[in-house]
Parts: C-alpha cells; sequence; structure tokens
C-alpha cells in the first residue's frame, strides 16, 4: 500500500506538468506580419494567391503566405510561409510530405541537402514531385527560436524543450517549390537559393523572431 501512494504521489505531479505544458500558451512580445512583405524583392515579382477556406481550416496556421513570383530572367517560384503563435493542442505544423499526396501529386524523391542562404547554409528537405507530366522540386524546412531544423523529429523535440523552459513554442514552416521543367534537380535548386538569398532580409522583418 505504502509502495502505491509513494508511486501516485509521484506520478500526479507528472500528471499536471503534462496537462500543464499541453495547454500553457507563452505569447511571444510581437506578431507576424507575412502580409507585409514586398511583392516586388529584387528582379522578383510576386502575385498573391488566395489559401482557400479547407487548406486554412486544415493548417489551423496563425497566419499563411502563398505566393508566385517570377524573376526577370523568367525563373518561377512557388513561396510558401506559414507562421504559428504556439504549437500546442490542434496547431501544429503539417509536414508536407504527408499533405502534398492529398493534393493529386505523387512524392516521388525525398532527401535532406545542404542549402545556401548566404550568410550560412542551412540542411533542408528536397522533395521531388510529380502530377502526371509536371515535375517540381520542393525545398523545405522549419524555423524557430532554436533556429533551421530539416526534421519533423527534431521539430517535435523543440517543441518540447521551448516548453519546458516556459518559452514561446512559436515557428514557420518554409516551403520554395520551383518547376523542374527544362531544368535539373541541381539547377532548380539554384533558382530557390537564389531567390531565399534575396528575400531573408525580408522574412526576418516579418517574424517575431529570426535566427537566420
Amino acid at each position: 500500500m505504502r509502495k502505491f501512494v509513494t508511486l501516485l504521489a509521484l506520478l500526479i505531479p507528472f500528471g499536471l506538468l503534462a496537462i500543464t505544458l499541453r495547454y500553457l500558451v507563452v505569447e511571444p512580445k510581437q506578431p507576424s506580419s507575412l502580409a507585409s512583405m514586398p511583392l516586388q524583392i529584387g528582379d522578383w515579382k510576386g502575385q498573391d494567391v488566395p489559401v482557400s477556406q479547407a487548406t486554412a481550416s486544415v493548417l489551423q496556421a496563425t497566419e499563411v503566405l502563398l505566393r508566385d513570383y517570377t524573376s526577370a530572367d523568367g525563373a518561377y517560384l512557388g513561396l510558401f510561409i506559414a507562421y504559428f503563435r504556439d504549437q500546442k493542442y490542434g496547431s501544429q505544423i503539417h509536414s508536407p510530405r504527408h499533405c502534398v499526396p492529398g493534393g493529386g501529386w505523387v512524392v516521388e524523391g525525398l532527401e535532406r541537402v545542404p542549402f545556401d542562404l548566404g550568410v550560412r547554409q542551412i540542411t533542408v528537405n528536397r522533395m521531388t514531385i510529380a502530377n502526371k507530366a509536371e515535375v517540381n522540386q520542393m525545398f523545405y524546412w522549419f524555423h524557430t527560436r532554436s533556429g533551421d531544423l530539416a526534421s519533423e523529429y527534431a521539430l517535435k523535440f523543440d517543441l518540447v524543450r521551448n516548453s519546458l523552459l516556459f518559452s514561446p513554442t512559436d515557428a514557420v514552416i518554409i516551403r520554395l517549390t520551383v518547376s523542374q521543367r527544362g531544368k535539373t534537380p541541381a539547377e532548380c535548386q539554384r533558382v530557390a537559393e537564389r531567390f531565399m538569398q534575396d528575400i531573408l532580409g525580408d522574412v526576418r522583418k516579418s517574424l517575431p523572431f529570426a535566427t537566420f
């Protein structure tokens, strides 16, 4: 009986802590402002793409930016950024490798690759997706107060870590999509890297945090 009482006394605090961490939200000091990012960035011209209500309901993101950009030399790139004010119950980031197949695309390849931001190099996911004759290269990663993460497991660990430290658990997913038409995967990556280097300063300004 004494062992049971001791075990219960140990489990109750941990249970209460788990419940607290699941629902406790530490507010970021500043809001995101993705909509303030300019449509004209260097030689890139952008156009906003509406996010459907169905997509917004699934994402449960605080703010979403979806744009198509075209450069002066004809390069095309699709930009998707979703900011989550917290990643608590019901509002965690969805991985593209789970969401993309639901849109009619087939994932033909997925690998981690080094990605040049100009100021430094990070690791991102490069996913080859196809829909009939169309093939795209998609580059995505997660950005948190701890830095840039490519792994979904690292993202979950980061969430737990910040929760235990009672820090904001806000995070963002950045996704760049380049059509492979007439290009090699390496050439698609160079387009994505050049674009990200051009917009990096504006992304910094639009987030409550930036550890790029």
